[in-house]
This record gives structure tokens, sequence and C-alpha cells, in this order.
């Protein structure tokens, strides 16, 4: 689920007011959303608005994306929501080891010609001929960076 933070229209025609809201991306603009965290009135002068900024906050480190205008409008009245701190590591009880993720031990690797040994050799037909004979000519193409000449075609009997 991709979450977005961004404005819903709301208020009546030519008199916008517009609602800061975190909703899925694949919602409509005005449609449902997962909660409101503040509003935007343009019509006001100057213009108002307001965002709970530690809300905004918990929803950016979640992994939440603004869009573009409600962007702009955080930068200029509160920029340090933007990037936010990481929260703090929790306090360890002591004795407690420090496990690094170099000291994990590493499985080894099968090499990639007993992998393919160990498959079921399949029967060749015409069909998997010409597939291999298709991935050959793309692979040549790719490697020249051209088309490749065409053979002859044998005379039918």
């Amino acid at each position: 689920m991709s979450v977005v933070i961004r404005m819903k229209r709301a208020g009546a025609k030519k008199r916008p007011f517009y609602r800061v809201v975190v909703a899925d991306s694949r919602f409509a603009r005005d449609g449902r959303y997962i909660e409101q965290l503040g509003y935007y009135d343009p019509l006001t002068e100057p213009a108002k608005f307001h965002v709970d900024a530690g809300r905004f906050e918990q929803w950016i480190r979640r992994g939440a994306r603004p869009s573009e205008s409600v962007g702009v409008m955080m930068a200029k009245h509160a920029p340090g929501a933007l990037r936010p701190a990481p929260l703090p590591l929790e306090p360890r009880p002591e004795g407690a080891e420090v496990k690094s993720p170099e000291a994990k031990p590493k499985k080894a690797k099968k090499a990639k010609g007993v992998a393919k040994a160990a498959r079921k050799a399949k029967p060749v037909t015409k069909g998997s001929q010409k597939k291999a004979k298709t991935r050959a000519k793309a692979k040549a193409k790719k490697a020249t960076g051209g088309p490749k000449a065409k053979a002859a075609k044998k005379p039918k009997k």
C-alpha cells in the first residue's frame, strides 16, 4: 500500500478549502482517507495553513510520501517535519550481547553447474530448438548492437 499525504478539496464552488489528509495513493483525491492532519484555507488574508507537525512526522517515518503541494507548504511552515529525526534506540539490558550482521555464518552457495546438472534433462523438441535459436539471435543482437544478417532460406522439395 502506497501512502501519500495530500490535500483533499472541500468547500463550495469557487470557494476552495483543503484538508491535509493521509490516504492510499489509489483512493480518489476527494475520496476516502486514513487520517486528517490539518487544513489549508487559501481565501483568508493571509492564507491559513495548519498541520499537526507531530503526526506529520510520524507518517513520514512510516514511509508516507507528501505530495508536491503539501511538501512546498510544509517547507514554508514546518521544515523540520519533512526530515524527522530517527527514532531513539531502545536501551539494552546489561550483559546483552550486540550481534553484528557480519557475525552470522554464511551459507555455502551451490555452483551453477551443479544446480543445472541436478535438473532433469528435457527431451529436445522443435519448439525448444526454435526458442534456443531465437534467444541466441537476441543475445548476438544485443552484443553487437545491430541486427544480424538473415540466412538464406532453404528451397522446399
